[in-house]
């Protein structure tokens, strides 16, 4: 090794040891921050200025032996990770990425400094100079870099007592680095090195429909769900650093094999996808993001199902496994933004703002073709056509390639009068209606694009949800067998509650609100009894009585009925209600007999009990002449009374209405309510809901109130009377309280001391 060089990089090591442990020592991790920059700049700077060592494997096959090539190959893998664990670790607290820096940094450093000569002649060539070559200044600026890094990290592993920390030595933790190791090895993998460990096979072309096409297209499949299976279930932090060094990888790749002229600009729809993935996640930059999933993914689909590359280079050609590389990264990147949750999922007015910026960028490619593959005023026609294949071509608005791929659309590219705008003394040549085509065609396969996005989300809801539904009963089952102590799996847990409904300190808040719906409610109601709910309009009726029935989940608290808890044993708690909603929805070309029999087959009734239900409540509800007609045809009142059938068909210990009587006639009501006393004097529990105070005072045992989400009393109507107060003066008294927040009375107060004034009299 050429000694200046290995004594320049001792001297690069000592300055940048000394500064960021003696002169500023390591404040908020500022300086190791500007020395991963530093890193980073001279590590792509390198990329700039020659090529990959494997990108030209034959000649360094002839000037290394196989075991060396194979070397030299791996060296330059494992080196770009260091580079990029390197400067990742001072913005993200990442134990294995610490693990990486303190423990493989130093050696490929190391190897790097001792293989220093080997490596930029495999590089170079060996005719290059040392210090006349700006090129191996860029590369020694890169291994002074990780020198520095490496030994910053071995200062802080000794200066934290890192090497006292068990976990640092476990078994676990070395096999999960070797796993973040291996992850990151084939993302920044050297993209010859299939040509350099297997040969070239020539045999087997990577533009036809061949197996290796479809394994191509496997791998960019796999390559969205597995980071997904893996990185689900990990913290915000981890996700970010995972996407840091996969936008990373992909930046690097880009630039693995050497771009020169205006043609090697990124304009290119895909390869634009690369740098503007990797500004998007570098500096959260959500508008270029949104950008990338609504238009790069729809051109590395077209991309990946038609690949592009030279018909004649093999399958595991650099320049193929580049091109491949490339559109998994605009693929799979913006894909698993959205699904690992790191940006939210887009909606349809996102979608116009892709719109908008893909038409500026559209337009802006098809003036930059036409300004770059100027020709002279007297070119042909056969000229320009074969021109347009050789040329700058962004976005393949200029060349033939579409015409190539759908030849109807050839006329309306030549047969169209061409647009011809003198520049320079040459012209610049546009297809006003070809060009206007293909906009428009990609404008609507990104509408058609988000209609699958949504129909995809969707699906991805209902299986997460039902994942956790399955999750959540079989932890509720384990508690359940745990409470019961050896009981049946369907006994009830609460035994006590058995006969009762039951609920302690319900709470539900709603997704978004800042405020609960129905907070710390409490309530017990036992059998025999016509209980009243009552409270206006959006007070909580409503929420308390879908979460008892199982309609929407418990923030807090719990519910019990007849002892069954209705989120552990949902099942044995629904078997127990009857429920009669609202909104009285019905499946209305059923007729009224086909919907009950529907419903008494859900709840498991035999047929000589619903016939003879039936038989009794069509009778009481005059429902004969109706009941075998289609329900489309009933009025409000019979579907109502459909309805109240339905929800008795199997005699449920509990019966909830939410607002039963809304709606229906005198004559309707008067049966509904006759049919709620009587359920209850056979020892069932009635529990409804209403506005309406005149009703509740005439059926209800007790009743309770409340008021903004809150339980504000429970009274038994019987004690009322005796002591001068209606359940109207009652109920005011608690809404003037709760509305106005004045001085009046307290209605539980007001109520007990004339309750106590009675029994003292």
């Amino acid at each position: 090794m050429n000694p200046y060089i290995l004594m320049s990089i001792m001297i690069f090591g000592i300055i940048g040891l000394f500064s960021l442990t003696f002169i500023k020592p390591l404040k908020k991790f500022r300086n190791a921050k500007i020395l991963s920059v530093i890193t980073f700049s001279a590590y792509a700077g390198t990329l700039f200025y020659f090529y990959a060592i494997d990108s030209h494997t034959i000649n360094v096959t002839n000037l290394f032996s196989p075991l060396m090539t194979i070397f030299l190959v791996l060296l330059r893998t494992f080196t770009t990770v260091v580079v990029v664990a390197s400067v990742m670790s001072p913005f993200y607290s990442n134990k294995y990425m610490k693990m990486i820096s303190t423990y493989l940094m130093p050696i490929v450093t190391c190897l790097n400094i001792i293989f220093l000569n080997d490596n930029l002649i495999a590089m170079f060539g060996r005719n290059f100079d040392y210090f006349s070559d700006h090129r191996s200044y860029m590369y020694l600026m890169t291994v002074a870099c990780i020198f520095v890094s490496s030994l910053h990290h071995l200062y802080l592993f000794f200066r934290n007592k890192k090497y006292l920390d068990k976990n640092y030595y476990h078994p676990l933790s070395f096999l999960k680095m070797f796993v973040v190791l291996l992850g990151m090895s084939l993302a920044l993998m050297q993209q010859g090195i299939l040509r350099t460990f297997f040969g070239e096979h020539k045999g087997v072309k990577a533009k036809d429909f061949t197996d290796m096409h479809f394994v191509y297209m496997g791998i960019c499949v796999l390559a969205c769900i597995l980071p997904y299976v893996v990185m689900r279930n990990k913290s915000n932090e981890d996700k970010r650093l995972f996407f840091g060094i996969a936008t990373m990888a992909g930046f690097l790749q880009y630039f693995y094999l050497r771009r020169t002229g205006l043609s090697g600009v990124p304009l290119h729809l895909c390869n634009t996808a690369v740098i503007m993935m990797f500004i998007a996640y570098l500096f959260n930059f959500k508008g270029v993001f949104y950008f990338s999933f609504f238009v790069n993914i729809l051109g590395a689909i077209f991309a990946i199902v038609m690949p592009i590359a030279d018909v004649g280079m093999g399958v595991n050609h650099i320049k193929i496994v580049h091109f491949w590389y490339n559109h998994v990264n605009a693929l799979a990147l913006p894909i698993l933004g959205i699904s690992l949750g790191v940006y939210e999922r887009p909606n349809l007015r996102m979608i116009f703002k892709a719109i908008g910026f893909f038409t500026i960028y559209f337009f802006a490619t098809v003036f930059l073709n036409g300004l770059f593959n100027r020709v002279s005023p007297n070119a042909t026609l056969d000229y320009i056509h074969l021109h347009n294949k050789e040329k700058v071509d962004y976005f393949f608005t200029y060349s033939d390639f579409f015409i190539d791929k759908i030849e109807a659309f050839k006329p309306l590219k030549y047969n169209i009068p061409i647009l011809k705008i003198p520049y320079k003394d040459k012209i610049m040549l546009f297809f006003p209606l070809y060009q206007m085509l293909i906009y428009v065609v990609f404008v609507a396969l990104m509408f058609v694009m988000w209609m699958i996005y949504d129909y995809l989300f969707q699906v991805s809801d209902r299986h997460y949800n039902l994942l956790m539904m399955k999750r959540k009963r079989k932890m509720d089952v384990l508690q359940i067998r745990q409470l019961q102590m050896g009981g049946k799996i369907d006994d009830p847990i609460e035994k006590e509650a058995i006969g009762m409904i039951k609920i302690e300190n319900f709470s539900k808040t709603y997704a978004g609100a800042k405020k609960p719906s129905v907070e710390d409610f409490s309530l017990e109601i036992h059998d025999g009894e016509v209980f009243g709910f009552i409270g206006h309009n959006g007070s909580g009726k409503s929420t308390t009585i879908k979460s008892l029935v199982g309609i929407q989940s418990l923030s807090s608290g719990k519910m019990i009925i007849d002892g069954y808890d209705i989120s552990k044993q949902p099942l044995e708690a629904k078997l127990r209600i009857g429920y009669v909603s609202d909104n009285h929805a019905v499946y209305e070309k059923l007729t009224g007999r086909e919907y009950i029999n529907y419903v008494a087959d859900l709840y498991l009734v035999s047929k000589e009990d619903r016939d003879a239900r039936i038989e009794k409540y069509v009778t009481m509800f005059n429902l004969n002449d109706a009941i075998d007609r289609e329900i489309k045809g009933y009025s409000h009142g019979m579907k109502q009374k459909i309805v109240v059938i339905a929800s008795l068909i199997h005699n449920p210990k509990v019966w909830i209405l939410d607002e039963p009587l809304t709606g229906l006639d005198p004559t309707s009501a008067f049966q509904i309510k006759e049919c709620m006393r009587e359920h209850a004097n056979n020892g069932n529990i009635v529990f409804f809901s209403s506005h309406v105070i005149e009703v509740v005072e005439k059926i209800c045992d007790r009743i309770c109130i409340i008021q903004r989400g809150k339980l504000v009393g429970v009274y038994k109507l019987s004690e009322l009377p005796s002591m001068g107060l209606t359940l109207e003066q009652l109920y005011m008294t608690h809404v003037a309280q709760a509305n106005y927040n004045t001085s009046a009375p307290d209605a539980t107060t007001e109520f007990e001391n004339k309750k106590n004034e009675t029994v003292n009299a």
